[in-house]
């Protein structure tokens, strides 16, 4: 029960904070923030910080480089087991703390990572519930950070 009404919350602020890809992005959702934009941020003693822009979410480095992440509870998704998530033509994938895409983004729906393993969808689509964005169908199966299937 638990486990569902997990699943109920972070269908609910994923269908609420649905991310749109800027059109530029749509073949890599990672490039770089113009200078004088970069030059006005807050890093403080971090490495890479969340900022929101163009109506979504970014990691940004400090040497410029970007990529959109998903809206999680109305900030950046946060890194879980040293990754976050991204979408790109309407397919999540995974990213590290250095901003690369480690595994692309080729699935329908995708948990974060929790000691060592995703739960995935692909097939699944949104079907819209009121107010509530819901998942219907698709195929469920986890996998490892390599994106090797393990269940």
């Amino acid at each position: 029960m638990k486990s569902l009404q997990y699943l109920f919350l972070l269908l609910f602020f994923l269908g609420c904070s649905k991310s749109t890809p800027i059109p530029q992005e749509t073949t890599s959702p990672t490039n770089n923030v113009d200078d004088t934009y970069l030059k006005n941020l807050d890093f403080g003693e971090e490495e890479i910080i969340s900022v929101f822009m163009k109506h979504n979410f970014y990691y940004i480095r400090k040497d410029g480089k970007k990529i959109q992440t998903l809206t999680y509870d109305n900030g950046a998704d946060p890194f879980s087991d040293g990754l976050a998530r991204t979408r790109v033509n309407g397919k999540i994938g995974f990213f590290n703390t250095n901003l690369e895409i480690v595994l692309k983004p080729i699935y329908d729906f995708a948990f974060p990572f929790h000691e060592g393993k995703a739960e995935i969808c692909t097939g699944c689509k949104e079907k819209k519930e009121g107010e509530h964005t819901m998942l219907d169908g698709g195929k469920w199966q986890k996998i490892d950070r390599n994106g090797l299937v393990i269940e």
